[in-house]
């Protein structure tokens, strides 16, 4: 097992500086999860055998089997299963695996004293979760490690803790450490591979946290990379499509839409068909939904959430209709980077509500997401592209 010069440098900052508080932050793919997970690893055998309790923590209990679990299993050679308490023995303690992100996570933490931490994904936890995680980690020569992906530079992970780097208590014990990784301090990966994510991942926010590790604030209109030179297109007439699907936001007072993209045979995608008005009730969608279905075929329909009656009524009257995944960063990041990889495009007669919304729909600096207007068409593009990139995910890679 070979670790890069990065992780070298954290393993080395724990076993010679030994930091309450070890922080690895930066950009995806740089190895801070692995180097956190063996670090880990080697301090639970520290107490081998003692019967202490230690905690890993977590978004969701799958995102601890995926980002921890399984890396720990090919570090030990083993199969690590969770009892019913989530819980895990490793050398001889107690493992406790508990998920985070809710406001109230912080109650599944009380109670014990653990000798040390793995907190992943430490943006995605509720901030109180991670102070409480901190001060239950009260054993002596407990040890708190920490994984992080950047946001907002106003975000509390980063205002707390990353901060706070070089913090030393009153003894000169280092208290906080934070080590910062971009994309090129994984000199384990594939230098095309490096490339090639450079070269797709969309312009602004998302190139400067996930290859260069910055926290910066979102600004500005968000899809940077559509070109009305490049993405608009006039004719169709010689693109071989081997598949459709639509996206629908609900509205009354704000626009309700369902757009259609169809998908062709070298997995470029095609914004073919907007339907975009104000004060229409659920009758009016049904019959456009018919309609499509009459051109399109028997399609999938992605739909917002936020009605599910309208959902009920679109699957009584013969529709596809499906609950649409609605992250909302994580679809922008899939809708972006098609833009930028020049895979979709717009067919300019079909629209007219998306030529108004693209050049319109803007972060707010202050929330790190979109603000609320111009957002209606690109919304129901959103559902339908991301979720259909979840169903398939393969077909998405490129």
């Amino acid at each position: 097992m070979t670790l890069t010069t990065k992780q070298k440098e954290v393993f080395n900052c724990y076993r010679h500086e030994n930091p309450k508080i070890l922080i690895c932050s930066g950009a995806k793919r740089a190895g801070k999860t692995f180097v956190l997970n063996l670090i880990f690893l080697t301090h639970i055998a520290r107490y081998k055998n003692m019967g202490l309790s230690f905690i890993i923590g977590g978004a969701i209990q799958s995102s601890i089997r995926r980002n921890i679990l399984d890396d720990l299993e090919k570090i030990l050679g083993k199969e690590l299963r969770l009892d019913k308490s989530n819980a895990v023995e490793i050398f001889g303690n107690k493992v406790y695996c508990f998920d985070g992100a809710n406001a109230d996570s912080w109650k599944k933490a009380r109670g014990f004293t653990a000798a040390g931490a793995l907190l992943n994904e430490a943006t995605a936890l509720h901030d109180t979760f991670i102070k409480e995680v901190i001060s239950r980690c009260s054993y002596e020569g407990a040890r708190v490690f920490m994984d992080t992906n950047p946001e907002n530079p106003a975000h509390t992970v980063k205002k707390d803790y990353i901060d706070k780097t070089g913090q030393k208590l009153k003894n000169g014990q280092l208290n906080i450490k934070a080590f910062h990784f971009t994309l090129f301090d994984n000199d384990k990966l594939d230098l095309e591979y490096v490339e090639s994510i450079v070269a797709s991942t969309p312009s602004g926010m998302f190139t400067d946290r996930d290859i260069y590790g910055r926290w910066v604030a979102a600004e500005g209109v968000v899809y940077k990379d559509f070109n009305q030179k490049v993405h608009y297109i006039d004719s169709i007439e010689n693109i071989n499509f081997k598949s459709y699907f639509a996206g629908v936001d609900w509205g009354y007072e704000h626009f309700g839409s369902i757009v259609v993209i169809g998908e062709d045979d070298e997995n470029n995608f095609y914004l073919l068909n907007e339907i975009a008005r104000q004060h229409e009730e659920i009758d009016f969608w049904v019959d456009e939904a018919k309609k499509i279905k009459t051109q399109y075929g028997n399609i999938l329909f992605y739909c917002d959430t936020a009605r599910p009656e309208h959902i009920q009524r679109f699957r009584k009257e013969g529709i596809r209709a499906k609950n649409a995944d609605k992250a909302v960063l994580s679809g922008i990041e899939v809708v972006a980077k098609l833009f930028k990889q020049n895979r979709l495009f717009v067919y300019r007669k079909e629209v007219e509500r998306f030529k108004e919304e693209i050049f319109m729909y803007v972060w707010n600096e202050k929330t790190g997401e979109p603000v609320k207007q111009f957002d209606d068409v690109l919304d129901a593009l959103r559902y339908a592209i991301y979720t259909e990139s979840k169903d398939n995910a393969i077909e998405f890679l490129k």
